[in-house]
């Protein structure tokens, strides 16, 4: 600016004596960038002393960048089905976008200070390049077994967390080396940096916070999410009811249930704040970045942005309860969306104002403190001569880039080579899979049972390939309620994903949400059953008892007892035996080991108020069980085309 400024006020000048005017030109500009840059100039190239001329062969780039960018696609890739699948987490879908814009920004504000710099080279003969290089390899050597585990337990927590530090690691640790990969000029501790790098020039704290942001979008540890979202919904129950009494609607918590008079209205995960806490804490961290706030200002924002979240969810509560109470239960699903954005918006623009505040003071303070940066930088320069390179050496980040390159390639064939030979055959119509084939299919002898919608939170989250809820009452008075869900073998990510969230799902969890009391664990129960027969069954399929494994719950429920029977099973183990649904470490590293990943699977969950003790309800569910299981065996179906080629064969033969 300052030397546009002058090239207008000298333009009388230019026209007598160019020679002079551009002279001058240069020599104000040597002056300006001294004063503010505090940059040595070359008199003869006006470019910096430490900078060369030679041009940057870019294809040098090529690798170092394919390596880093193949362990973050991937990363990216895993990461996505779970943003995908819960709903609080579909911001993490914008996050890699937000930290490639912040790393620009970063780059874009510090790149004259950079030129402005000299990067000096350790002596010493263990110096920090050396203690880099060893971190560098251990994130890749660990970042084989945490790949390995996450793909059978794709929803892990801890192998996700992992995964995103391991790759962090990495990225960090490149960048931080890159520098001393520059060429040399005639001081042996001095890097150059080459004239068509200046746009590439780069500090490692430019790196740090863009980088680590990414962590925002990885899911939260299931212990603190879960302790996290239940204290949510007993504040939101709580200031609800609380609100309501206040504008004399009646009330009542249970649970996570407001009970009002036309119903019940329940506060699941959605509703509880979870998603709009974790989504301004996102973008708190983000305009504190953008704006370069300084730490307490960060931290005050994003306080800010927990209060505001907890506000305006009380206040959405509290909309679609009175909707409830003044409409009925049914006008909630036409308020409840919309509601849900309305809140999220306005959050989103009062944060947004909150950092502009906050960032006109840092500015301010920035502004007073700039001057006196400036002079102490251009008291500290030094005056070396710098060296023109003939050329750009193969610098040593190359061959680490090879190295991590071929690495990745290695950890994903042989995760792939792992996993496909323990599935082999799950694909084909005869294969190894247990026989008979079974599934739920109500027979004419339950003409009372009711088959009702499954709710779209539910079917969106299992993505089930069949699935069934219904109601009916017995003979006897006995009310029964049975959820079934069948998975074929994952051809996908989010299929897997999907299959294998629906394990995290049971009764001692999901009910007491709704106010249930778990009374007793009874154990697991191997339940007999001669099913009914299917039209294309044969003969082979049901000459021996059925025999499904149940755990077996008691839950009271209003002072009723409530039997609950519920299991999940894959298809290689057959019913008689139930899935591991990797609830701690040890199971989820023995489904690694037994290359469980693509296994279909079924879910089914029975429950009956009426039956006295659990002998009786055992007792009730075998013989509803034989009305409701449908059994015919694939492998003699497969069979059978075959048979009927033999029959039309001539007699002769």
């Amino acid at each position: 600016m300052f030397v546009g400024v002058v090239a207008v006020a000298a333009q009388p000048i230019r026209t007598s004596c160019p020679s002079a005017f551009r002279a001058s030109c240069r020599r104000r500009a040597r002056e300006f960038q001294m004063k503010h840059l505090g940059t040595p100039i070359h008199r003869s190239t006006g470019t910096p002393k430490h900078w060369t001329t030679e041009p940057l062969n870019l294809s040098l780039l090529i690798l170092p960048l394919a390596a880093i960018a193949g362990y973050w696609a991937v990363l990216i890739y895993h990461l996505g089905a779970q943003w995908s699948i819960y709903e609080q987490y579909n911001y993490g879908w914008a996050v890699p976008f937000l930290c490639a814009y912040l790393l620009w920004k970063r780059i874009g504000q510090s790149a004259p200070a950079v030129r402005s710099s000299e990067f000096k080279v350790q002596s010493s003969k263990f110096n920090v390049a050396t203690s880099q290089y060893l971190l560098l390899v251990l994130c890749a050597l660990v970042y084989a077994p945490t790949r390995w585990l996450h793909e059978a337990n794709p929803i892990w927590r801890l192998t996700s967390w992992l995964w995103a530090i391991e790759v962090i690691g990495l990225s960090l640790t490149f960048f931080l080396l890159a520098p001393s990969a520059l060429p040399a000029s005639s001081d042996s501790k001095v890097r150059q940096f080459p004239e068509s790098l200046q746009l590439l020039a780069f500090r490692f704290s430019d790196f740090v916070f863009p980088v680590c942001f990414f962590l925002v979008a990885v899911p939260w540890p299931t212990a603190f999410e879960s302790f996290l979202t239940q204290s949510l919904k007993q504040l939101d129950v709580s200031a609800t009811t609380e609100l309501l009494g206040l504008f004399v609607i009646p009330a009542v918590p249970h649970g996570n249930v407001i009970e009002i008079r036309t119903g019940m209205v329940g506060v699941d995960e959605a509703c509880s704040g979870i998603r709009s806490f974790q989504a301004t804490l996102m973008i708190s961290l983000f305009f504190g970045e953008l704006y370069r706030l300084s730490v307490p200002r960060r931290t005050l924002l994003c306080s800010a942005g927990f209060i505001l979240a907890f506000i305006f969810n009380i206040g959405r509560t509290f909309l679609l309860v009175s909707v409830a109470s003044a409409r009925g239960i049914g006008a909630i699903g036409s308020w409840h969306d919309p509601a849900g954005t309305t809140i999220l918006v306005a959050c989103f623009l009062c944060l947004w104002l909150i950092a502009w505040v906050l960032q006109g003071a840092e500015t301010r303070n920035q502004n007073a403190g700039g001057t006196k940066e400036r002079a102490r930088a251009g008291e500290g320069q030094s005056d070396g001569t710098g060296q023109r390179e003939p050329a750009l050496s193969v610098p040593a980040f190359q061959r680490l880039s090879i190295f991590l390159l071929a690495w990745l390639i290695a950890v994903e064939f042989g995760t792939e080579m792992w996993y496909r030979s323990h599935e082999r055959g799950t694909f084909s119509p005869l294969s190894t899979l247990p026989s008979p084939e079974w599934s739920i299919v109500p027979s004419r002898d339950l003409p009372g049972l009711i088959e009702t919608p499954i709710p779209p939170s539910i079917v969106g989250q299992f993505r089930a390939d069949d699935a069934l809820q219904a109601r009916w009452q017995d003979a006897a008075g006995q009310n029964w309620q049975l959820y079934y869900f069948r998975w074929f073998p994952a051809r996908s990510l989010k299929k897997r994903v999907a299959t294998q969230m629906a394990k995290t799902h049971g009764p001692e969890k999901c009910l007491p949400r709704s106010g249930m009391i778990l009374k007793a664990y009874l154990g697991t129960i191997i339940v007999p059953v001669v099913p009914s027969v299917d039209s294309s069954a044969t003969t082979a399929a049901t000459s021996s008892p059925f025999r499904l494994a149940f755990h077996q719950y008691a839950f009271t429920s209003d002072s009723r007892l409530l039997h609950v029977f519920y299991g999940i099973y894959e298809d290689p183990t057959g019913p008689s035996e139930l899935a591991n649904r990797r609830r701690d470490t040890g199971s989820r590293i023995a489904a690694a080991l037994a290359g469980s990943r693509n296994y279909g699977q079924r879910f089914l969950e029975i429950a009956v108020t009426g039956p006295p003790d659990p002998v009786a309800a055992r007792a009730s569910l075998q013989h509803e069980l034989e009305k409701l299981l449908s059994v015919r065996d694939k492998r003699i179906e497969g069979l059978r085309p075959l048979a009927s080629v033999f029959r039309h064969l001539p007699s002769e033969l």
